[in-house]
């Protein structure tokens, strides 16, 4: 799907980065309570999530800011369901938070319209930032 340019690697990257340094620091913190990446990424769906659910061009945020934002928050919350929930398996409660997220992600992380500022106001021309030639 990335090599056709059906998802970018935003959101799959940012969820399977989080992941990996939230399941490795605390694995090295104490290694007998805490599991390591190959069991949260290999056990469960966090792969099929990453690369196929979160990635839904409808539900996840449009600009790309918001897609790392998105996919960090999907990260997260399918950690800490996993290591101190009582399910093992936090992937389906982290997109369905994420997904009732994203609107706000959005709002907040829009991009900038082309030709405009991020307040909306058209950006300047090159004539209108030159100061003025004196004449002689």
């Amino acid at each position: 799907m990335l090599y056709r340019r059906v998802i970018t690697w935003h959101i799959p990257l940012a969820v399977l980065t989080t992941v990996l340094l939230l399941s490795t620091s605390f694995s090295f913190y104490d290694g007998d309570r805490y599991t390591s990446v190959l069991f949260h990424w290999f056990n469960g769906g966090t792969l099929l999530v990453a690369f196929f659910i979160a990635t839904d061009p409808v539900t996840a945020p449009s600009s790309n800011m918001g897609r790392i934002v998105f996919g960090v928050g999907i990260g997260l919350v399918e950690f800490l369901i996993r290591t101190w929930g009582s399910f093992p398996e936090g992937v389906g409660f982290a997109v369905l938070l994420m997904n009732a997220v994203a609107p706000l992600i959005d709002h907040y992380l829009r991009p900038r319209i082309y030709g405009r500022d991020f307040k909306g106001k058209p950006l300047k021309t090159r004539a209108e930032k030159q100061p003025a030639k004196a004449q002689e």
